[in-house]
C-alpha cells in the first residue's frame, strides 16, 4: 500500500507533459497582426482618399467645361461681326474680262462695269549692243547711268570701267536707292547681230505716275571716250505707264473712273474688281449672299453649344433609377453657366424691336431649344433646316444682323431730330435707352438717357459712368424745341455668346476657374492631411513592429525555459531510485 503511494507520488512529480505557452513563441504570425492592426489604423487614410478622389473629379469634370466653353467661344468669336457671319458671292458674265471678288460689307445686286483699257507700267528699251558681256565703258574711270521713277528724285548707278552690259543691270537691280525698277537684259536672238542684246528697265508698278525717265544731265555712259551711250534718246518707250480706266453703269457717261492697278477695290464697297482685259460692251457683275455657308456657320454653332449643353447635363443629373448622381449634382455654379447660356439662346438679342427689326430672335429663325425631358437632346437646341433655309434665302440681311450685329446703333425717331453717334464697344451696354433733349437759343439746355442725366457737349449726349448707356453718344438737332425718341445698340446672338462667355472663362473672376482653384485648395489641404495620416500610420507600424518583436523575444525566453525545465524534470524523473 505504502509502495503503491510513493509510486504514485513520484510519477505526479516528476512526469508531469512538457510546459507550453499555447499559440506564443516563435510560432506567433506577427506580419499579419500589425498588417490588420495597420489596416485599422488606416481607415481615415482611406475615406480621405476616397473624398480626394470625388474632389479631383470635379475639377476634371470642371476643366472640360472649360475647355468646351472655350471651344464655344472660339466659333462664335469667328461669327460675333457681319463682316464675319455674312458670307457673299459674286460672279462676272465675262471673267475673261474681269472677274470678281467680294466681302461680307458687299451690297447685293448687280453692275454693269466697262474697261476702257488695263493698267499698266512702263518698259524702256535700249538700243542694243552685240552681246552681254559687251563693255560699255572703257574710258579708264568710273561713269554713271542715272534715272528716275515715278518722278522722284534721280538714281544714280555707278558704273566701273571695263563694265558689261549685263553689269550696269546687275547694278542697277542692286541699287538700295532704286524704288522700283527692274533691269535685264533681253536676247532678240540670232537675227539681229550688232543690237541683239538690249537693256530693258520695267517700272515694277502700274500707273500714269510710275514713268521711267533716264537722267540725261547725270549720266555720264554718253558714248564718248570709250563708253557706250546710255542716254535718253538711246531708249525706246515700248510700254506707256497708264492707268486703268472702266465706267460703272453707265457712270460717269462721259469720262472714265481711272485706277492705277487692275484689281480696283475702292469703287464699290466690299467689291474688288480685278480686270483682264478691255471690253467692248459692258460687263455684267452680281453680288449675292451665300444662304448655304451660312447656315453651315450657324450649324457650326449649335454644334458647340450643344456639346457644351450635354456635358453639362451629364454632370449634373440624377438618375432616380440607379440612385447616382453626376460629380457636379446640385453644383450651384455650374447650373447658371447653364441658365445664362440658355437665357441667351431662347431670348430676345439686346436691342432689337418688333416691327423694326424681322428676327428678335432663333426661334423666329427655326432654332428652338429641345424641352423634352426624356430626350436625349433635352435643352440642346435643334435646327428647323427648312425654316432656317428660308430665312436665309429670303432676309438673309436680316439673319445676319440677328446674328451678328455688332453693337449697331439705331434711332426710332424718323424726324431725324436725335440720332445714333457712338457707343464703347465692352462698356457701353447693349439695349433700348430712352432719349430726352431740350434745345434752346442753338443750345442742348438739358438731357437724359433712360432718365439718367447726360453729359452735353455741343449737339451730342452722352450716357455717364455708372449706368448702362455709359459711353452711348447721340446727336440732337439744335433746333430750338423738345424732343425725345428710343435709341437701340443692338447685339446679335454671336457676339452675345462671346461677351458672356469671355465673362465666364475669365481667369481670375469665372467661376469655374474659381471653382477650380478652391477646389485644387481643398484636394492639396487633403493630400496634406494624407501625408501627416501616413506619417502617424508609419509610426504605429514602427511600434507595433518594435512592439511584437520585444514580445517575440521575451516569449523565446520563456519557451527557453520550459524547455529546461521540463527536461530536467525529465532528468529527474529519470534518475529516482526504485524501492523494493
Amino acid at each position: 500500500m505504502a509502495e503503491n503511494t510513493v509510486s504514485g507520488i513520484s510519477q505526479s512529480l516528476f512526469f508531469q507533459p512538457a510546459i507550453t505557452f499555447s499559440g506564443l513563441g516563435s510560432g506567433i504570425d506577427s506580419q499579419s497582426i500589425i498588417t490588420k492592426l495597420v489596416e485599422v489604423e488606416s481607415r481615415h487614410i482611406q475615406r480621405l482618399e476616397s473624398w480626394k478622389a470625388e474632389w479631383t473629379a470635379k475639377i476634371t469634370a470642371l476643366q472640360t467645361i472649360n475647355n468646351k466653353l472655350a471651344n464655344f467661344r472660339r466659333v462664335a468669336a469667328a461669327l460675333n461681326t457681319p463682316a464675319k457671319f455674312h458670307v457673299k458671292t459674286a460672279s462676272s458674265g465675262n471673267p475673261a474680262m474681269l472677274t470678281v471678288t467680294v466681302s461680307a460689307t458687299a451690297a447685293t445686286g448687280t453692275h454693269q462695269v466697262l474697261v476702257n483699257q488695263l493698267a499698266q507700267t512702263e518698259i524702256e528699251v535700249h538700243a542694243g549692243l552685240s552681246a552681254a558681256t559687251a563693255v560699255i565703258n572703257a574710258s579708264g574711270t568710273s561713269r554713271t547711268f542715272a534715272f528716275r521713277y515715278a518722278g522722284g528724285e534721280p538714281i544714280t548707278v555707278t558704273v566701273p570701267d571695263q563694265a558689261t552690259l549685263q553689269d550696269l543691270a546687275d547694278a542697277i537691280n542692286a541699287s538700295g536707292a532704286n524704288p522700283g525698277v527692274t533691269a535685264l537684259v533681253l536676247d532678240l536672238g540670232p537675227a539681229y547681230t550688232t543690237d541683239r542684246y538690249r537693256l530693258m528697265l520695267r517700272g515694277n508698278d502700274s500707273g500714269s505716275d510710275h514713268t521711267i525717265v533716264v537722267d540725261d544731265t547725270l549720266t555720264t555712259l554718253d558714248g564718248t571716250e570709250g563708253t557706250e551711250n546710255f542716254r535718253g534718246a538711246a531708249f525706246t518707250e515700248t510700254q506707256t505707264a497708264r492707268n486703268a480706266q472702266v465706267r460703272v453703269d453707265g457712270y460717269p457717261p462721259d469720262a472714265w473712273i481711272e485706277r492705277p492697278g487692275n484689281a480696283i477695290n475702292d469703287l464699290l464697297p466690299g467689291v474688288t474688281l480685278n480686270l483682264h482685259a478691255a471690253s467692248s460692251s459692258p460687263v455684267t457683275i452680281s453680288v449675292a449672299s451665300d444662304p448655304a455657308a451660312m447656315q453651315q456657320k450657324i450649324q457650326e454653332l449649335v454644334t458647340a453649344y450643344n456639346e457644351v449643353v450635354a456635358y453639362l447635363r451629364d454632370q449634373t443629373k440624377y438618375d432616380r433609377n440607379t440612385g447616382k448622381a453626376g460629380v457636379l449634382f446640385g453644383n450651384y455654379a455650374v447650373q447658371i453657366i447653364k441658365s445664362e447660356l440658355t437665357a441667351i439662346a431662347t431670348g430676345n438679342a439686346p436691342g432689337f424691336r418688333d416691327p423694326q427689326d424681322m428676327f428678335l430672335s432663333l426661334s423666329q429663325i427655326g432654332i428652338t431649344t429641345d424641352v423634352n425631358e426624356t430626350s436625349e437632346t433635352f435643352g440642346q437646341l435643334l435646327i428647323d433646316v427648312d425654316t432656317l433655309g428660308q430665312a436665309l434665302s429670303s432676309h438673309s440681311q436680316d439673319v445676319a444682323r440677328l446674328m451678328s450685329a455688332y453693337f449697331r446703333g439705331v434711332s426710332d425717331d424718323s424726324s431725324g431730330n436725335i440720332s445714333y453717334y457712338s457707343s464703347i464697344p465692352g462698356i457701353t451696354q447693349p439695349g433700348t435707352y430712352a432719349v430726352e433733349a431740350t434745345v434752346s437759343d442753338g443750345a442742348i439746355v438739358s438731357g437724359t438717357i433712360n432718365s439718367h442725366p447726360a453729359t452735353i457737349s455741343g449737339d451730342t449726349l452722352t450716357g455717364q459712368s455708372g449706368y448702362p448707356e455709359n459711353g452711348l453718344a447721340v446727336r440732337i438737332n439744335l433746333t430750338d424745341g423738345t424732343y425725345s425718341a428710343t435709341v437701340r445698340l443692338q447685339l446679335g446672338i454671336n457676339g452675345q455668346f462671346k461677351e458672356r462667355l469671355d465673362e465666364l472663362l475669365s481667369a481670375s473672376s469665372g467661376p469655374i476657374n474659381i471653382l477650380i482653384d478652391n477646389y485644387s485648395d481643398i484636394v492639396g489641404s487633403l493630400d496634406a492631411k494624407i501625408a501627416f495620416e501616413q506619417r502617424r500610420v508609419e509610426g504605429v507600424r514602427q511600434r507595433l513592429l518594435e512592439q511584437f518583436t520585444r514580445l517575440e523575444a521575451v516569449l523565446a525566453r520563456l519557451n527557453d525555459q520550459a524547455n529546461y525545465l521540463a527536461n530536467h524534470l525529465q532528468n529527474l524523473g529519470t534518475a529516482a531510485p526504485k524501492r523494493t
